[in-house]
């Protein structure tokens, strides 16, 4: 499995409980204009798994993230996490900017979210551990192989059928969820982190040594005009 810590994990977890909850309801992009054809599927092949409850205990309402302790067990097996791994990929590839998801341990991410035992975090382990094996059912029916042993081009074709919104056929609906939701996770996991924060231009968290200097020019730009558009008198910096 990927190779970081429980105290890691736990700090996005924390991090990312209202970022993900947030990215949920965002919109499927919408297809290039010429998108490659699908083949039909009757039917999708998906199944709501219901998987063991986890029992272990939570970390109670303030967690210490110096000196965490996380009582739960993370629930996912390799496969599982190599699937992630991909996917992490699918949807965060690496650019000039910033890392590719998997690079970044989202599946650790995933694995340490599903495991716990909250009931947000239970739901989404249901839906999670039951696309998962939708994906390889999927990819096993079309290309006679699992989602993992496929190639970018079958997974992509798999993904087709759930990413854009307006294309979903009925019978696909479920897999569509989880395809929102697992986005929604990943997307959290990965704007949660030191690199996420930076490939959006995010500036905060950082200390000012000495005296505070005062907003920037820009910063104070932005505070006028937004008073005067409200009708109210500019202020000045200092």
């Amino acid at each position: 499995m990927s190779e970081v810590s429980r105290r890691v994990t736990l700090a996005w977890f924390a991090a990312a409980s209202t970022t993900a909850l947030a990215l949920e309801g965002c919109a499927a992009p919408e297809p290039p204009p010429t998108p490659a054809p699908v083949p039909a599927t009757p039917v999708s092949l998906w199944q709501d798994l219901t998987p063991a409850p986890v029992t272990a205990p939570g970390y109670g309402y303030d967690p210490n993230l110096n000196k965490p302790v996380i009582p739960w067990p993370l629930t996912l097996d390799e496969q599982q996490r190599g699937t992630l791994r991909i996917a992490a990929d699918m949807m965060l590839p690496a650019d000039a900017h910033s890392p590719s998801g998997s690079a970044l341990h989202l599946d650790a991410f995933i694995d340490e979210w599903v495991s716990a035992p909250y009931p947000l975090q239970q739901a989404d382990r249901r839906l999670i551990l039951s696309g998962l094996a939708w994906l390889d059912a999927e990819s096993n029916q079309r290309f006679g192989k699992s989602f993992a042993q496929a190639d970018d081009a079958q997974r992509r074709e798999i993904f087709d059928l759930v990413a854009f919104r307006k294309k979903v056929q009925p019978d696909y609906a479920r897999p569509a969820q989880f395809f929102v939701r697992l986005r929604a996770l990943m997307l959290g996991g990965f704007y949660s982190q030191p690199e996420g924060m930076a490939d959006i231009g995010y500036k905060g968290n950082n200390p000012i040594p000495g005296d505070y200097p005062g907003p920037t020019p820009e910063a104070m730009a932005h505070l006028n005009a937004a008073l005067t558009k409200l009708g109210l008198k500019p202020v000045k910096a200092g």
